[in-house]
């Protein structure tokens, strides 16, 4: 059990930034907390006590220069290693805004680079949002690829998706009868909420199926560079593998450039591949 799992949301923030910075820096001082977040002297005393009392060999006080340092015995209690907690402990994404130099002038370089940002409708978000938590269904011109013009459709949307790179609805289309995904961006004009009830997400099949995709890396690369990728990637044995819903697995594969219609050919380039083809082939797009 996560001994940390006792504490308050607030608590486990502070904690984890407090944490995510010692880490990068290799120190900490307690007014940190108090410019950071807005709190008092006693409250960010408080802080490190809790989490001195919950890893007492993580941070030692350097009287001398006033601040906390790192311990040699450091064992993390919020951060687990990955890289995605990382960027959620330093909102990266807003530059100018890293709680790092809030906390500390003096931690490392970092940049972070982020797919070119796309225009969000916020009434069409709006009104997407309201149809899902009331379960009523929409009425909206979609523009798809496959035609000229927009037509005119009647959706009943049960979840907001982002896809790593664009918002999409996963909503059941009275006008194709069957559960799709919808790009917000394709959405044309205003949206009508309808009074009608919407269609229950309970029969999305494509949804509620978990899938395994197994990623191994690419097999023709020399055994210390297949080694240097599966440490990369965690794998063990040679093989991570991942439960997706089975509608965002080509969402999923496409971030991961391992579609397997578009592979390059080059072993370098093409890094990791999917070891179970045969078992995705049929969830992928036509």
């Amino acid at each position: 059990m996560n001994v940390a799992t006792g504490l308050k949301w607030d608590v486990q923030q502070r904690l984890k930034l407090l944490e995510c910075t010692v880490l990068l820096t290799g120190w900490v001082r307690t007014q940190a907390l108090i410019e950071t977040f807005g709190i008092s002297r006693a409250q960010a005393s408080k802080d490190f006590a809790v989490y001195h009392g919950l890893r007492p060999d993580n941070l030692i006080y350097n009287k001398s220069r006033k601040y906390y340092e790192v311990g040699p015995r450091f064992d993390p209690l919020l951060l687990t290693g990955t890289a995605a907690e990382l960027l959620d402990a330093l909102p990266l994404m807003y530059p100018g805004e890293s709680p790092v130099v809030a906390l500390t002038a003096g931690g490392p370089a970092v940049s972070v680079v982020r797919p070119m940002e796309r225009a969000l409708d916020w009434s069409l978000l709006r009104a997407l949002s309201m149809a899902i938590c009331q379960n009523r269904k929409i009425r909206v011109a979609y523009q798809s690829m496959n035609r000229p013009e927009p037509s005119l459709l009647t959706l009943s949307p049960h979840t907001l998706v982002h896809s790593g790179f664009r918002w999409h609805v996963r909503a059941f289309s009275d006008t194709h009868n069957e559960y799709r995904d919808f790009v917000l961006a394709r959405m044309r004009g205003p949206v009508s909420l309808l009074e009608d009830r919407g269609v229950v997400s309970e029969a999305d099949t494509g949804w509620h199926m978990m899938v395994d995709v197994a990623i191994v890396p690419h097999p023709d690369l020399p055994p210390v560079q297949q080694s240097i990728i599966a440490e990369d990637y965690g794998m063990h044995d040679g093989q991570i593998t991942q439960s997706i819903r089975r509608a965002l697995i080509p969402y999923f594969l496409r971030m991961m450039q391992i579609d397997p219609r578009r592979l390059d050919p080059d072993p370098r380039v093409q890094q990791i591949v999917l070891h179970n083809v045969e078992a995705i082939q049929p969830y992928l797009w036509s």
